[in-house]
């Protein structure tokens, strides 16, 4: 009985480790378009859906620390999907969020790190057909 206690048990703590897993940002059918140079540079993200939070890099031709004015157009089919972009230490400098059938559009701040990546979070909640893009000059 003793070999059953231990079976039971390790199948529950599995799946206990399984469905904390399951926490997170999850997203299908995405794609995405780049363009940078010296001045600034634009990414396009397109997804079929989403679910969760995520931090995510944008990659620019900074070389080193610098700061970009951004503007940033949402629009989603259903659900919501928010985008807040990210200053120094993750400081949040705009928050745009868009409910099912509605586009917005906002303009903030980022700052890139030694790499030259700019950081902004995204965070789904059921969200289907999601299309933002990200516009950004250098200051």
């Amino acid at each position: 009985m003793g070999k059953w206690k231990y079976v039971v048990g390790l199948s529950l703590l599995v799946a206990v480790l399984l469905l904390a897993g399951c926490e997170g940002y999850t997203e299908m059918n995405s794609s995405s378009s780049e363009f940078h140079d010296s001045s600034g540079g634009e990414v396009t993200v397109a997804t079929g859906k989403a679910n969760g939070t995520s931090t995510k890099d944008l990659e620019t031709e900074a070389s080193g620390t610098a700061i970009l004015d951004a503007t940033v157009v949402l629009k989603v089919g259903q659900g919501s999907y928010k985008i807040e972009l990210l200053g120094e230490n993750d400081e949040v400098t705009m928050v745009l969020e868009v409910q099912g059938g509605q586009a917005l559009s906002g303009v903030g701040s980022m700052v890139t790190d030694a790499f030259g990546d700019a950081r902004y979070r995204v965070t789904a909640v059921e969200a289907e057909d999601v299309e933002y893009r990200i516009e950004y000059v250098f200051r």
